[in-house]
Parts: structure tokens; C-alpha cells; sequence
């Protein structure tokens, strides 16, 4: 999926704390500039995150909900190769959007290098369930 003009997304991680804290610096060193530049402004811990030891769980989500990020065109699947490549210590679970609210939600299990579009795994194989599901998508 491609968005444009902005870019907005919410992300939680969650995971031992010196995992997280092993990703952070990842992303502050640079590594998604090609993407866009990160700042640390978009990071919010987990109220036990400073309190966690070391390899207890916390999580972190990093949004930018009030400021979009200027783009002409964003590949969510390039984007999310990268991003899940490091994170594979994590459970992540997220969401990418444009200003048109072009929407993308995934998640990567922690252990997986790879990601799942979201939409997709919330349906079972249950008739009654696929037709909620269809009449939820023509709704919006």
C-alpha cells in the first residue's frame, strides 16, 4: 500500500526492557531516514518503563498523531520490511495513515522478522464472521 502527503502512524512495541531500549537507539541512529527522520518526540514509555528491570516486559508506542510528516509517497511495505527486520525481539502492533485516511494496521509477533496486515488476521474461519467482516468494511 502506497500513502500520501502525510504520513501518520502509532506503534506499539513491547517486549524486555533492554530490547526496547536496543530498538530506540536503532531508530535514533538514523536508520529510517530514507524513510523519514525519527525524533524522540514520537517515543512515549510505558509508566513502568522506568521502574522495569532489565528483562522484565514494558512497551513503548511511538506516534505522531498531532504533526503529519510531509511526504510524496510512502511504501508500507518497504517500510515495514525494515522496521519488523529490527524489531524481531518485539511484538509490534501498529497502524500507518495518510492524511485521506488511507490506513494500514499490522502486527509482528515477537521472533518474526516479518509482519501481518491486521485486517486480515482478525477474521477466522467462521461464515458469520466473514459477513460481519464484510458488512463492517462497507459501513465505512
Amino acid at each position: 500500500m502506497t500513502l500520501c502527503e502525510e504520513l501518520y502512524f502509532e506503534i506499539t512495541l513491547t517486549g524486555a526492557k533492554t530490547d526496547l531500549k536496543r530498538f530506540i537507539s536503532y531508530l535514533k541512529s538514523g536508520e529510517l531516514d530514507d524513510f523519514f527522520e525519527f525524533t524522540s518526540d514520537y517515543i512515549s514509555y510505558d509508566d513502568e518503563y522506568e521502574g522495569a528491570d532489565p528483562e522484565q516486559e514494558t512497551s513503548v508506542t511511538l506516534s505522531n498523531d498531532d504533526y503529519g510528516i510531509e511526504i510524496d509517497e510512502f511504501d508500507t511495505d518497504e517500510f515495514l520490511e525494515v522496521f519488523c527486520k529490527a524489531a524481531k525481539t518485539l511484538d509490534v502492533e501498529g497502524r500507518l495513515f495518510d492524511i485521506d485516511d488511507e490506513e494500514y494496521e499490522f502486527t509482528s509477533a515477537k521472533g518474526d522478522s516479518y509482519y501481518l496486515n491486521a485486517k486480515r488476521t482478525i477474521k477466522f474461519n467462521d461464515e458469520l464472521d466473514e459477513k460481519a467482516y464484510e458488512e463492517d468494511m462497507y459501513e465505512d
